[in-house]
Protein backbone atom coordinates (compact mmCIF):
# COMPACT_ATOMS: atom_id res chain seq x y z
CA UNK A 1 0.00 0.00 0.00
CA UNK A 2 1.36 3.75 -0.64
CA UNK A 3 1.96 5.40 2.06
CA UNK A 4 0.42 9.30 2.16
CA UNK A 5 3.14 12.23 1.71
CA UNK A 6 2.56 14.08 5.21
CA UNK A 7 2.56 17.92 4.52
CA UNK A 8 3.24 19.96 7.90
CA UNK A 9 1.92 23.28 7.82
CA UNK A 10 -2.04 24.39 6.87
CA UNK A 11 -0.64 27.22 5.31
CA UNK A 12 -1.24 28.73 1.67
CA UNK A 13 1.67 26.07 0.73
CA UNK A 14 0.82 23.60 2.41
CA UNK A 15 -3.18 23.84 1.68
CA UNK A 16 -2.36 24.44 -2.26
CA UNK A 17 -0.17 21.19 -2.18
CA UNK A 18 -3.03 19.95 -0.40
CA UNK A 19 -5.32 20.39 -3.42
CA UNK A 20 -2.66 19.29 -5.98
CA UNK A 21 -2.38 16.50 -4.35
CA UNK A 22 -5.64 15.49 -4.41
CA UNK A 23 -6.17 17.04 -7.88
CA UNK A 24 -3.84 13.97 -9.29
CA UNK A 25 -4.69 11.40 -7.00
CA UNK A 26 -1.92 10.99 -4.49
CA UNK A 27 -2.85 10.03 -1.10
CA UNK A 28 -1.86 12.68 1.65
CA UNK A 29 -2.21 14.12 4.96
CA UNK A 30 -2.23 17.76 6.16
CA UNK A 31 -1.45 18.56 9.74
CA UNK A 32 -1.41 21.93 11.12
CA UNK A 33 -0.17 23.12 14.38
CA UNK A 34 -3.08 25.48 15.34
CA UNK A 35 -6.29 24.26 16.85
CA UNK A 36 -8.41 25.32 13.53
CA UNK A 37 -8.23 27.55 11.06
CA UNK A 38 -8.79 30.80 12.21
CA UNK A 39 -7.03 30.56 15.51
CA UNK A 40 -4.87 33.17 14.82
CA UNK A 41 -4.60 36.34 12.57
CA UNK A 42 -3.54 35.43 9.19
CA UNK A 43 -2.13 38.42 7.51
CA UNK A 44 -4.57 40.44 5.45
CA UNK A 45 -4.50 41.43 1.99
CA UNK A 46 -2.14 40.06 -0.32
CA UNK A 47 -1.57 39.89 -4.20
CA UNK A 48 -1.78 36.75 -6.48
CA UNK A 49 0.21 37.57 -9.52
CA UNK A 50 1.29 35.53 -12.46
CA UNK A 51 3.36 32.58 -11.06
CA UNK A 52 0.40 32.33 -8.04
CA UNK A 53 -1.86 32.64 -10.70
CA UNK A 54 -0.54 29.67 -12.57
CA UNK A 55 0.38 27.84 -9.69
CA UNK A 56 -3.32 27.86 -8.88
CA UNK A 57 -4.80 27.10 -12.21
CA UNK A 58 -2.66 24.31 -11.86
CA UNK A 59 -3.12 22.67 -8.52
CA UNK A 60 -6.94 23.39 -8.25
CA UNK A 61 -10.14 21.99 -10.34
CA UNK A 62 -11.47 24.57 -12.27
CA UNK A 63 -14.91 25.02 -9.96
CA UNK A 64 -12.34 25.37 -6.76
CA UNK A 65 -10.14 28.79 -9.31
CA UNK A 66 -13.77 29.58 -9.52
CA UNK A 67 -14.42 29.84 -6.07
CA UNK A 68 -11.08 31.31 -5.42
CA UNK A 69 -11.75 33.80 -7.93
CA UNK A 70 -15.40 35.03 -6.31
CA UNK A 71 -13.79 35.46 -2.91
CA UNK A 72 -11.51 38.05 -4.54
CA UNK A 73 -11.37 41.63 -3.70
CA UNK A 74 -11.19 44.59 -6.14
CA UNK A 75 -8.66 45.23 -7.97
CA UNK A 76 -6.91 48.33 -6.47
CA UNK A 77 -5.90 51.70 -7.74
CA UNK A 78 -2.95 54.11 -7.71
CA UNK A 79 -3.68 55.74 -4.29
CA UNK A 80 -2.08 59.22 -2.73
CA UNK A 81 1.61 59.57 -1.39
CA UNK A 82 1.24 62.20 1.90
CA UNK A 83 3.13 62.84 4.79
CA UNK A 84 1.55 61.94 8.29
CA UNK A 85 0.41 65.30 8.55
CA UNK A 86 -1.56 64.98 5.67
CA UNK A 87 0.37 67.04 3.26
CA UNK A 88 0.83 65.27 0.21
CA UNK A 89 3.99 64.27 -1.21
CA UNK A 90 5.31 64.76 -4.98
CA UNK A 91 4.47 62.18 -7.56
CA UNK A 92 7.39 59.37 -8.02
CA UNK A 93 5.88 57.68 -11.52
CA UNK A 94 6.97 54.34 -8.88
CA UNK A 95 4.21 54.07 -6.23
CA UNK A 96 1.64 51.86 -6.92
CA UNK A 97 0.60 48.30 -7.39
CA UNK A 98 2.74 45.69 -8.46
CA UNK A 99 4.14 44.96 -11.74
CA UNK A 100 1.34 42.74 -12.89
CA UNK A 101 -1.69 43.35 -10.36
CA UNK A 102 -3.38 45.65 -13.73
CA UNK A 103 -2.96 42.19 -16.21
CA UNK A 104 -3.20 38.62 -14.38
CA UNK A 105 -3.37 39.24 -10.16
CA UNK A 106 -5.93 39.03 -7.79
CA UNK A 107 -6.61 40.92 -4.17
CA UNK A 108 -7.43 38.25 -1.78
CA UNK A 109 -8.17 38.48 2.09
CA UNK A 110 -5.67 36.02 3.57
CA UNK A 111 -7.78 34.63 5.75
CA UNK A 112 -10.65 34.30 3.04
CA UNK A 113 -8.23 32.67 0.72
CA UNK A 114 -7.17 30.00 3.08
CA UNK A 115 -10.71 28.94 3.88
CA UNK A 116 -11.25 29.10 0.00
CA UNK A 117 -8.28 26.47 -0.67
CA UNK A 118 -9.28 24.40 2.47
CA UNK A 119 -12.29 23.43 0.76
CA UNK A 120 -13.05 19.64 0.48
CA UNK A 121 -10.11 18.69 2.26
CA UNK A 122 -12.12 18.05 5.55
CA UNK A 123 -11.33 14.77 5.83
CA UNK A 124 -7.18 15.19 4.55
CA UNK A 125 -6.39 18.09 7.30
CA UNK A 126 -5.88 17.42 10.83
CA UNK A 127 -5.83 20.62 13.03
CA UNK A 128 -3.87 20.94 16.73
CA UNK A 129 -0.97 18.38 15.35
CA UNK A 130 2.35 20.05 16.72
CA UNK A 131 5.54 18.19 14.95
CA UNK A 132 8.06 17.49 17.20
CA UNK A 133 10.65 15.60 14.84
CA UNK A 134 10.96 12.98 11.74
CA UNK A 135 12.37 9.90 11.11
CA UNK A 136 13.91 7.83 8.29
CA UNK A 137 13.47 4.70 7.06
CA UNK A 138 14.64 2.67 4.34
CA UNK A 139 10.80 2.51 3.26
CA UNK A 140 8.96 5.54 4.88
CA UNK A 141 9.27 8.78 6.91
CA UNK A 142 7.56 8.31 10.52
CA UNK A 143 6.22 11.86 11.92
CA UNK A 144 6.25 12.79 15.68
CA UNK A 145 3.30 14.64 16.95
CA UNK A 146 3.63 16.98 20.65
CA UNK A 147 0.40 14.63 21.56
CA UNK A 148 2.39 11.36 21.24
CA UNK A 149 0.61 10.08 18.11
CA UNK A 150 2.73 9.54 15.20
CA UNK A 151 2.46 9.31 11.20
CA UNK A 152 4.00 6.35 8.95
CA UNK A 153 4.73 8.54 5.24
CA UNK A 154 6.26 8.07 1.96
CA UNK A 155 7.19 11.79 1.59
CA UNK A 156 7.08 14.58 4.33
CA UNK A 157 6.95 18.15 3.29
CA UNK A 158 7.87 21.08 5.73
CA UNK A 159 5.51 23.90 4.79
CA UNK A 160 5.37 25.05 8.58
CA UNK A 161 6.53 28.76 7.89
CA UNK A 162 9.52 30.44 9.22
CA UNK A 163 10.08 28.72 12.44
CA UNK A 164 9.86 25.32 10.65
CA UNK A 165 10.71 22.08 12.82
CA UNK A 166 10.98 20.17 9.44
CA UNK A 167 13.72 22.48 8.22
CA UNK A 168 15.50 22.45 11.66
CA UNK A 169 16.31 18.95 11.55
CA UNK A 170 16.63 18.39 8.04
CA UNK A 171 18.70 21.81 7.10
CA UNK A 172 19.85 23.05 11.24
CA UNK A 173 22.47 25.27 10.49
CA UNK A 174 20.06 26.87 8.09
CA UNK A 175 20.50 31.06 8.80
CA UNK A 176 18.96 34.01 7.90
CA UNK A 177 18.59 37.56 8.20
CA UNK A 178 16.92 39.75 10.86
CA UNK A 179 16.27 42.93 8.69
CA UNK A 180 15.46 45.35 11.93
CA UNK A 181 12.06 46.03 10.83
CA UNK A 182 9.09 45.12 12.14
CA UNK A 183 5.74 45.34 10.56
CA UNK A 184 2.39 45.85 12.49
CA UNK A 185 -0.36 44.75 10.33
CA UNK A 186 -4.50 45.41 10.74
CA UNK A 187 -7.55 45.90 9.80
CA UNK A 188 -10.28 49.00 10.51
CA UNK A 189 -14.05 47.61 9.73
CA UNK A 190 -15.15 50.61 6.87
CA UNK A 191 -18.16 51.58 9.40
CA UNK A 192 -20.43 54.85 8.55
CA UNK A 193 -18.45 55.86 11.76
CA UNK A 194 -14.80 55.43 10.41
CA UNK A 195 -15.64 56.71 7.01
CA UNK A 196 -17.37 59.69 8.66
CA UNK A 197 -13.57 60.81 9.58
CA UNK A 198 -11.48 59.55 6.76
CA UNK A 199 -11.28 61.68 3.78
CA UNK A 200 -12.59 60.54 0.64
CA UNK A 201 -9.16 60.39 -1.01
CA UNK A 202 -8.11 58.08 1.71
CA UNK A 203 -10.94 55.83 0.55
CA UNK A 204 -9.47 54.68 -2.87
CA UNK A 205 -6.45 52.47 -4.18
CA UNK A 206 -3.22 51.79 -2.40
CA UNK A 207 -1.50 54.91 -0.41
CA UNK A 208 1.31 55.52 1.37
CA UNK A 209 1.91 57.67 4.48
CA UNK A 210 5.90 58.82 5.31
CA UNK A 211 8.22 61.18 6.18
CA UNK A 212 11.35 61.57 3.88
CA UNK A 213 12.51 64.09 6.24
CA UNK A 214 11.74 62.66 9.77
CA UNK A 215 13.63 58.48 9.62
CA UNK A 216 11.53 58.30 12.78
CA UNK A 217 8.53 57.95 11.37
CA UNK A 218 6.76 55.11 10.48
CA UNK A 219 5.84 54.18 7.05
CA UNK A 220 2.19 53.22 6.33
CA UNK A 221 0.32 51.15 3.39
CA UNK A 222 -3.50 51.34 3.48
CA UNK A 223 -5.85 49.99 1.24
CA UNK A 224 -9.26 49.82 1.77
CA UNK A 225 -10.76 46.34 0.85
CA UNK A 226 -14.09 45.65 -0.46
CA UNK A 227 -15.68 42.10 -2.09
CA UNK A 228 -17.78 42.67 -5.44
CA UNK A 229 -19.00 38.72 -4.90
CA UNK A 230 -20.10 39.22 -1.23
CA UNK A 231 -23.95 38.97 -1.71
CA UNK A 232 -23.73 35.58 -3.84
CA UNK A 233 -20.83 33.58 -1.92
CA UNK A 234 -21.66 31.94 1.58
CA UNK A 235 -19.18 29.89 1.73
CA UNK A 236 -16.43 30.59 2.83
CA UNK A 237 -18.50 33.45 3.96
CA UNK A 238 -16.86 36.73 2.88
CA UNK A 239 -15.54 39.73 5.30
CA UNK A 240 -17.27 42.93 5.46
CA UNK A 241 -15.51 46.00 3.78
CA UNK A 242 -12.15 46.91 5.98
CA UNK A 243 -9.36 49.29 5.80
CA UNK A 244 -5.96 46.69 5.29
CA UNK A 245 -3.14 48.32 6.82
CA UNK A 246 0.54 48.06 7.56
CA UNK A 247 2.49 49.95 9.38
CA UNK A 248 6.52 49.82 8.77
CA UNK A 249 8.67 50.87 11.64
CA UNK A 250 12.56 50.05 12.86
CA UNK A 251 13.20 47.58 16.13
CA UNK A 252 15.02 51.13 17.51
CA UNK A 253 12.05 53.16 17.12
CA UNK A 254 9.80 50.70 19.86
CA UNK A 255 9.87 50.71 23.16
CA UNK A 256 10.26 47.06 23.46
CA UNK A 257 12.97 44.34 23.10
CA UNK A 258 14.15 42.77 19.94
CA UNK A 259 12.97 39.62 21.76
CA UNK A 260 9.53 40.75 23.05
CA UNK A 261 8.74 41.88 19.52
CA UNK A 262 8.14 38.48 18.71
CA UNK A 263 5.41 37.46 21.33
CA UNK A 264 3.21 40.89 21.71
CA UNK A 265 -0.22 40.48 21.58
CA UNK A 266 -3.32 41.88 19.23
CA UNK A 267 -3.72 44.75 21.94
CA UNK A 268 -0.36 45.16 22.68
CA UNK A 269 0.09 45.73 18.81
CA UNK A 270 -2.75 47.80 18.06
CA UNK A 271 -1.47 49.75 20.66
CA UNK A 272 2.32 50.09 19.71
CA UNK A 273 0.31 51.35 16.40
CA UNK A 274 -1.74 54.30 18.12
CA UNK A 275 1.52 55.41 20.09
CA UNK A 276 3.58 55.62 17.04
CA UNK A 277 0.99 57.49 14.96
CA UNK A 278 -0.01 59.73 17.82
CA UNK A 279 1.12 63.27 16.68
CA UNK A 280 -0.57 62.45 12.81
CA UNK A 281 -3.42 64.10 11.33
CA UNK A 282 -6.67 63.36 12.53
CA UNK A 283 -7.89 61.68 9.43
CA UNK A 284 -5.22 59.25 9.22
CA UNK A 285 -5.51 58.97 13.23
CA UNK A 286 -9.12 57.22 12.45
CA UNK A 287 -7.29 54.26 11.12
CA UNK A 288 -5.31 53.21 13.70
CA UNK A 289 -7.87 54.31 16.16
CA UNK A 290 -10.58 52.86 14.98
CA UNK A 291 -9.10 49.53 14.10
CA UNK A 292 -10.62 46.25 15.45
CA UNK A 293 -7.77 45.21 18.15
CA UNK A 294 -8.52 42.00 18.51
CA UNK A 295 -7.08 41.81 14.44
CA UNK A 296 -3.93 43.34 14.87
CA UNK A 297 -0.67 41.66 14.95
CA UNK A 298 3.14 42.75 15.02
CA UNK A 299 5.94 40.72 12.79
CA UNK A 300 9.87 40.81 12.35
CA UNK A 301 10.67 41.29 8.39
CA UNK A 302 13.18 38.40 8.41
CA UNK A 303 14.90 36.90 5.22
CA UNK A 304 16.92 33.78 4.03
CA UNK A 305 19.86 34.92 2.32
CA UNK A 306 19.79 36.20 -1.15
CA UNK A 307 21.69 33.38 -2.46
CA UNK A 308 20.75 30.08 -0.72
CA UNK A 309 23.18 27.70 -0.37
CA UNK A 310 22.78 24.38 -1.99
CA UNK A 311 22.21 21.31 0.39
CA UNK A 312 22.17 17.34 -0.01
CA UNK A 313 19.03 16.39 -1.03
CA UNK A 314 17.13 13.79 0.41
CA UNK A 315 14.04 11.00 -0.65
CA UNK A 316 12.27 11.47 2.00
CA UNK A 317 12.06 14.82 3.14
CA UNK A 318 11.47 18.26 1.53
CA UNK A 319 10.38 22.07 2.40
CA UNK A 320 8.75 24.89 0.71
CA UNK A 321 7.11 28.41 0.87
CA UNK A 322 8.88 30.40 4.11
CA UNK A 323 10.00 27.39 5.68
CA UNK A 324 12.92 27.62 3.18
CA UNK A 325 12.91 30.75 1.39
CA UNK A 326 11.22 33.34 3.90
CA UNK A 327 11.86 36.89 2.44
CA UNK A 328 10.43 40.55 3.16
CA UNK A 329 7.34 41.69 2.03
CA UNK A 330 7.73 44.82 -0.09
CA UNK A 331 8.50 42.45 -3.56
CA UNK A 332 4.42 41.13 -3.23
CA UNK A 333 6.25 37.57 -4.08
CA UNK A 334 6.48 35.19 -1.02
CA UNK A 335 2.71 33.76 -1.39
CA UNK A 336 3.06 33.87 -4.96
CA UNK A 337 6.80 32.01 -4.43
CA UNK A 338 5.15 29.13 -2.12
CA UNK A 339 2.32 28.99 -4.13
CA UNK A 340 4.57 28.24 -7.35
CA UNK A 341 6.98 25.85 -4.80
CA UNK A 342 3.65 24.07 -3.98
CA UNK A 343 2.43 23.26 -7.67
CA UNK A 344 6.19 21.92 -8.86
CA UNK A 345 6.69 20.00 -6.14
CA UNK A 346 3.11 18.00 -7.38
CA UNK A 347 3.85 18.15 -10.56
CA UNK A 348 7.04 16.14 -10.07
CA UNK A 349 5.53 13.73 -7.82
CA UNK A 350 2.82 13.24 -10.55
CA UNK A 351 5.66 12.89 -13.49
CA UNK A 352 7.35 10.26 -11.34
CA UNK A 353 4.35 7.90 -11.47
CA UNK A 354 3.19 8.88 -8.14
CA UNK A 355 4.88 9.15 -4.74
CA UNK A 356 6.47 5.64 -5.20
CA UNK A 357 8.36 7.20 -7.82
CA UNK A 358 10.00 9.97 -5.82
CA UNK A 359 13.80 9.84 -5.43
CA UNK A 360 16.57 11.60 -4.30
CA UNK A 361 17.17 13.06 -8.03
CA UNK A 362 13.64 13.92 -8.04
CA UNK A 363 13.62 15.81 -4.75
CA UNK A 364 16.76 17.16 -5.46
CA UNK A 365 15.76 18.84 -9.21
CA UNK A 366 12.92 20.38 -7.39
CA UNK A 367 15.06 22.05 -4.66
CA UNK A 368 17.53 23.28 -7.03
CA UNK A 369 14.41 24.94 -9.17
CA UNK A 370 13.20 26.26 -5.65
CA UNK A 371 16.49 27.43 -4.87
CA UNK A 372 16.59 29.60 -8.34
CA UNK A 373 13.36 31.17 -8.18
CA UNK A 374 13.70 32.20 -4.46
CA UNK A 375 16.72 33.43 -5.01
CA UNK A 376 16.07 36.15 -7.71
CA UNK A 377 12.43 36.62 -5.94
CA UNK A 378 14.24 37.63 -2.44
CA UNK A 379 16.45 40.04 -4.73
CA UNK A 380 13.60 41.82 -5.91
CA UNK A 381 11.97 42.02 -2.42
CA UNK A 382 14.99 44.06 -0.96
CA UNK A 383 15.39 45.80 -4.00
CA UNK A 384 11.85 46.74 -3.57
CA UNK A 385 12.45 47.17 0.28
CA UNK A 386 15.07 49.52 -0.20
CA UNK A 387 13.71 51.74 -2.70
CA UNK A 388 10.03 52.34 -1.17
CA UNK A 389 10.08 51.30 2.60
CA UNK A 390 13.81 52.44 3.88
CA UNK A 391 15.02 48.69 4.15
CA UNK A 392 18.68 48.23 4.90
CA UNK A 393 21.00 46.77 2.79
CA UNK A 394 21.62 42.77 3.51
CA UNK A 395 25.43 43.65 4.36
CA UNK A 396 23.35 46.33 7.69
CA UNK A 397 21.09 43.33 8.65
CA UNK A 398 22.14 41.08 11.96
CA UNK A 399 22.57 36.86 10.83
CA UNK A 400 20.11 34.89 12.78
CA UNK A 401 18.97 31.21 13.39
CA UNK A 402 15.74 30.63 11.54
Amino acid sequence: MTLPVLIIGAGLGGVCLAQALKKNNIPFRLFEQDEKSTFRAQGYRLRVTKHGVDALKEALTPELFTLFEKTCADTPTIGVRIKPDGTHLPSTGGFGPPPGVHSKSYTVDRSTFREALLTGLEEHVFFGKSLKQYTIHSEKVTAFFADGSTEDGSLLIGADGVRSMVRKQYLPSFQGIDTGTRIIFGKTPSTPDFLAKLKEEYRHGMSLVLDPEDASQPFVLFESINFPYAEEITEPQLPDPYMYWVLCTQISQLPITREKSWHISSQESANLSRELTRSWSPSLRAIFEMQNSSQSAIRSILSAMPEIAPWEPSSRVTLLGDAIHVMPPTGAMGANTALRDAADLARRISLAGSVDGVDKAVIGDYEASLRDFANTAIEQSWQGGMKSFGLKPVEQCEMIAL
